[in-house]
């Protein structure tokens, strides 16, 4: 997978923001595996969207070859 491939699919819906899009470029150039964590917080009832949604960015930053961890 290419660069911009890789960077199409970390940026694609659902991310609302990234530092900048030339860091995020210059740390896919020069790191094989970038690491990636999602901390949630489980408070309440958590509500399926959320998860989904999660699970769906969580697919994205894998294909794209992000190491991830998840916290609860």
């Amino acid at each position: 997978m290419d660069l911009e491939e890789r960077l199409s699919l970390i940026v694609r819906e659902p991310t609302e923001e990234v530092v900048t899009g030339q860091e995020l470029r210059t740390l896919l150039e020069t790191v094989v595996r970038p690491k990636h964590y999602i901390g949630l917080e489980i408070s309440g009832i958590l509500h399926l969207g959320s998860l989904i949604l999660t699970g769906f960015k969580i697919n994205d930053l894998i294909k794209a070859q992000v190491k991830c961890t998840v916290f609860f």
